[in-house]
């Protein structure tokens, strides 16, 4: 086998230094070294940047949304107020199967959704409210044949005894896009006066959430175990998903937008109410309700 010398330079003015003719001979060699440096250099780069890019709070996902024809009733049974009886629930209940502009009822007892919200929110580990959920009265939810027909049923239930409200129900978006929603510190009421919301919390900020409080947040977030995927709904988002209930929704300017949180495993979920709940910014945190 025979080897290539290759000398850098010395002493010997008769013997050519060899790097010149050496590079000369080997220039495509060299040139597709080089572009392949470059390359698994751009990679890296584009890996890490994604990798960075999947941890910024991605917009919701972009999906055919549909009208909501769902609306429910519910029966008085609150703190304080005499609970509707059997008797009247099944009346209510006869009354709404009657309407033509009815397609569906279901009944669901006070019991099973304060059942239903307790494991909402076990799920997220915020065992104080898991424990003092309670929600006394029943609802009959229905289905509109069309969703113009609502101001009507809403006129026919009028008469029906013992209703405490008849109102549209909000589409679920979230449903098993999110296990958790973080919402955040507005201009509204319910906001300022919050403890959470106030500024003795959050170094005499007051009011809309920041961007800084906002920042720090989404860093928290990707300290939690099992954390997938970090969702902002804005203003926007909202009001289009409020729209699909209520074609005459409108938002004040009070609402600050939301984070909504994906986990690989929904049991990890749990972590998210101690860990973000007290923040600087955070008004509540909540479940996202399943489509049970």
């Amino acid at each position: 086998m025979e080897y290539e010398e290759l000398v850098f330079g010395g002493d010997d003015p008769g013997h050519e230094p060899g790097l010149g003719p050496w590079v000369a001979a080997h220039t495509k060699l060299l040139t597709i070294c080089a572009a392949v440096l470059v390359v698994f250099g751009l990679a890296g780069a584009g890996g890490w940047y994604l990798y960075e890019r999947s941890w910024l709070p991605q917009p919701p996902p972009d999906v055919a949304l549909s009208p909501s024809f769902g609306f429910q009733v519910d029966m008085c049974g609150c703190d304080g107020m005499v609970a509707a009886t059997v008797e009247q629930r099944q009346e209510a209940e006869a009354m709404l199967r009657a309407l033509p502009q009815v397609t569906s009822v279901e009944v669901q007892s006070g019991q099973e959704r304060s059942e239903q919200l307790r494991r909402s929110f076990e799920r997220i580990g915020d065992t104080r409210r898991a424990q003092s959920s309670s929600l006394p009265g029943d609802v009959l939810h229905g289905t509109l044949r069309r969703a113009e027909d609502f101001p009507s049923v809403v006129e026919k239930m009028r008469s029906a005894p013992m209703i405490s409200t008849v109102s549209r129900s909000a589409v679920n978006f979230w449903a098993g896009r999110a296990e958790a929603e973080i919402a955040l510190c507005g201009k509204d009421f319910v906001s300022q006066a919050t403890s959470g919301c106030q500024k003795v919390k959050r170094g005499e900020v007051t009011g809309m959430v920041t961007e800084k409080e906002k920042a720090a947040i989404v860093a928290r977030l990707r300290d939690l175990p099992g954390v997938e995927t970090i969702y902002f709904q804005d203003p926007g988002h909202a009001l289009k998903l409020a729209k699909l209930s209520d074609p005459k929704s409108e938002l004040d300017g009070t609402y600050p937008g939301s984070f909504y949180v994906k986990f690989s495993d929904p049991a990890l979920a749990r972590t998210i109410t101690s860990a973000i709940g007290p923040m600087p910014g955070v008004l509540e945190v909540w479940p996202v309700l399943s489509e049970e």
